[in-house]
């Protein structure tokens, strides 16, 4: 394919499609869509003989360390940042939905945030990444798409705090190429953010509160 063809489709497929499920506002059709896309870039790099993971990166080295190393500091500026700016609702999960934040804890990194790392990282590195000849404009590119792609809720903290944390996932997975590690990444990302009452501003609330 040529690349204003990979161009197109990188608009059509990262731009267009969450521009469309804004109005929707629905959980159901967000976690349809995004299972969707993952299963189909699960079978384009099956097609491409790519597999998923390597055994060697399930070893606890380095780079796990430093995940979790900056996972510990990220806790403490995002429970900082939360108990600031709407202190009410701090670590308001855990303390009032017990049983939901545990659900969430275990569910979130294997429902959610591995089908986006799938997309975002294992497919869209693999499949645009010789498109750009400087690393860095693709690791924003990559970072500003998976910010966007949380569009749907309408919500600045969302977009800053995802383009954030998908900048130090794009980085952290063109050091170690490991969908595993940065679906580690991810996750623990994402069970800070719901455990310290941020929750309510990444997800479609009707009907369910954190707060």
């Amino acid at each position: 394919m040529t690349k204003i063809t990979k161009i197109i489709e990188i608009i059509i497929f990262f731009i267009i499609i969450p521009a469309l499920l804004i109005p929707v506002n629905s959980n159901v059709t967000m976690f349809t869509t995004l299972s969707s896309v993952a299963v189909i870039c699960f079978f384009y790099l099956r097609y491409k003989k790519i597999n998923l993971f390597d055994k060697n990166e399930f070893k606890f080295d380095q780079s796990l360390l430093q995940i979790f190393y900056k996972a510990c500091v990220i806790a403490i500026l995002i429970l900082i940042f939360s108990y600031i700016f709407d202190k009410e609702k701090f670590l308001n999960l855990p303390k009032s939905h017990f049983f939901l934040w545990v659900m969430i804890l275990v569910l979130y990194p294997i429902f959610s945030a591995f089908p986006q790392e799938i997309i975002y990282r294992k497919f869209f590195f693999q499949r645009y990444r010789k498109l750009f000849k400087d690393k860095k404009t693709f690791i924003l590119l990559n970072a500003f798409l998976f910010s966007f792609a949380h569009i749907i809720y309408l919500n600045p903290i969302v977009i800053i705090f995802t383009f954030l944390g998908g900048l130090l996932m794009a980085i952290s997975y063109s050091q170690h190429q490991s969908l595993f590690k940065v679906s580690v990444e991810h996750g623990l990302y994402g069970n800070i953010v719901f455990s310290s009452g941020l929750g309510n501003y990444f997800y479609h609330t009707q009907g369910i509160s954190f707060g």
